[in-house]
């Protein structure tokens, strides 16, 4: 079986990776809109603009972009 075969490493991969981060994303971009912004629809441009950044960056990356996240988190260090 060759590597692109592989169901394990097959395309559903980037978007399992991609959902998850668009889900963290969103979370903490609305976090971290709502205690920058006082008005409502900043928040939600912060929270869109992460969540598609995370998401991309998970989905590219994999894994490597989970674990570079959980390092930058304070309670992990």
């Amino acid at each position: 079986m060759k590597k692109q075969d592989d169901y394990i490493a097959g395309p559903h991969h980037y978007w399992i990776h991609f959902g998850c981060g668009l889900v963290f994303g969103a979370g903490s971009g609305s976090w971290i809109g709502a205690l920058l912004f006082d008005a409502d629809w900043l928040v939600v441009v912060t929270a869109g603009i992460l969540a598609l950044a995370v998401g991309y960056s998970c989905g590219r990356w994999g894994d490597r972009a989970w674990h570079w996240i959980i390092q930058q988190l304070p309670w992990f260090s």
